[in-house]
């Protein structure tokens, strides 16, 4: 029996996985998987000596374009798997990235199987086509392929191939830097292309769920009486103003930049994270959506050193995961208070749509100078109904937002107060500030 373990300890090594092993040795996949949890606990130096545990990369894509079959694919797949817990394990980030993209490549060509599959009347439902023998003929469910990973690999096989590259360069440093381990690749490169950089991640925050952090998220913040009639707000990722002019119906003096032209509103282009970011530049609160991934823990990071006061960042609930975040922003400056919306906050990519709905789930994260964190908060149900206002739709639709004159905002935001919250929240005066667009029309 040590032979057979030796020698599925030498097979992983080499990076194959359980399926190939299994079926290399004729042994039983529970079999195969046992041999490597045995190796898996021998100390990690013992399964450094191969220096083909990294798996020749080329080899591996050479192997990717000549498979036929979906058996090989997976197999390819498989062993990568096995590949990044090894990395994972000698905390390797190069390894753990190549064998990420060899996975995500293989997903593609199980997806580019699968088109050819379809195109030839192979695969479906049914019966098969006249001219498809029934020996030819199966379903997903026979060849062991979930539908959903079905799904997903065929739009990754149908993503242009610059596109596709370009895409796997992002996930690759996106590890290499630490930003994230643990990346699903083929996820990683079709939500790249849903929110492509060029786009600089344009979500507009429904106006709903800003007022939501003023009046019910704030005075979570124990013994805080935060004056913000007095105070300034700087909204750094603007976009068209759908948060900036929110802040303006409660703060005293609002900036508002981006770095794009395009949104016409507030002063751009300005780079919130430039290293030559004028000293004048500042404010009581910061308070912004950032944009998405890597770039968001460097807006929170930039943000705390220029507020005064504090920092809210609205952001999705899984940018609490990460080794690099955590390293980088969240073990030295934890925030003061995580508010979770229990509701679902109607988030459109390009615009927003007041009547639309999402299927992520969001949050606010609040840092206060000099302030330990609390307890996290869940913001009751409610606030999207309670704190929409009669006039949003008209105003929050249109690009850029319509502002409000410094003469009738105060006029608007008391005609249009909400019904008083319940004791979870206390309502601050509302008073609405000067919007201050430094340098914008």
């Amino acid at each position: 029996m040590s032979g057979l373990q030796d020698e599925i300890a030498r097979r992983h090594a080499e990076g194959q996985g359980e399926y190939r092993i299994a079926r290399d040795l004729k042994i039983t996949r529970h079999q195969a998987r046992v041999g490597i949890l045995k190796v898996m606990q021998q100390p990690a130096p013992a399964m450094a000596a191969s220096g083909s545990a990294l798996v020749k990369y080329d080899a591996a894509c050479r192997a990717l374009a000549d498979a036929k079959t979906f058996d090989e694919v997976r197999a390819i797949s498989e062993e990568m798997e096995h590949v990044k817990l090894y990395g994972r394990r000698v905390k390797d980030r190069d390894l753990i990235a190549e064998a990420t993209e060899v996975q995500t490549r293989a997903e593609r060509r199980l997806g580019e199987l699968l088109l050819e599959a379809e195109k030839r009347g192979w695969i479906g439902r049914g019966r098969p086509k006249e001219n498809v023998p029934n020996s030819e003929h199966f379903t997903l469910e026979e060849a062991g392929i979930d539908r959903k990973l079905s799904s997903r690999a065929q739009q990754l096989a149908e993503v242009p191939q610059a596109e596709f590259e370009q895409a796997v360069e992002k996930v690759r440093e996106r590890i290499v830097s630490g930003e994230a381990t643990l990346v699903n690749g083929a996820r990683a490169v079709m939500a790249s292309r849903q929110q492509a950089r060029g786009d600089l991640d344009f979500a507009p925050t429904p106006p709903w769920a800003t007022r939501t952090l003023i009046e019910v998220v704030l005075p979570q913040i124990q013994d805080v009486d935060f004056a913000i009639p007095e105070q300034s707000a700087w909204e750094s990722a603007c976009g068209a103003g759908h948060m900036a002019e929110v802040l303006a119906e409660y703060y005293g003096a609002v900036t508002a930049t981006d770095l794009s032209e395009s949104y016409g509103y507030g002063q751009a282009p300005l780079d919130f994270l430039a290293p030559d970011l004028p000293d004048d530049l500042g404010a009581d609160w910061i308070i912004t959506n950032p944009p998405f991934e890597e770039r968001a823990h460097a807006f929170a990071l930039r943000a705390l050193e220029r507020a005064n006061v504090g920092v809210a960042i609205f952001a999705q609930l899984r940018w609490l995961e990460t080794i690099g975040r955590y390293e980088q922003l969240f073990r030295d400056q934890p925030p003061t208070l995580l508010a979770f919306f229990v509701e679902r906050v109607n988030l459109c990519m390009g615009r927003w749509d007041p009547e639309g709905g999402t299927a992520t789930a969001y949050m606010w994260v609040v840092w206060v100078k000099g302030r330990q964190p609390q307890a996290p908060f869940w913001i009751p149900p409610g606030q999207r109904e309670r704190l929409t206002k009669p006039d949003d739709a008209e105003r929050f639709t249109q690009h850029p937002v319509r502002r409000l004159n410094n003469e009738n905002a105060a006029a608007h935001a008391v005609a249009t107060a909400p019904e008083p919250a319940s004791a979870y929240a206390p309502q601050p005066q509302v008073l609405a500030g000067s919007l201050n667009l430094v340098g914008g029309s």
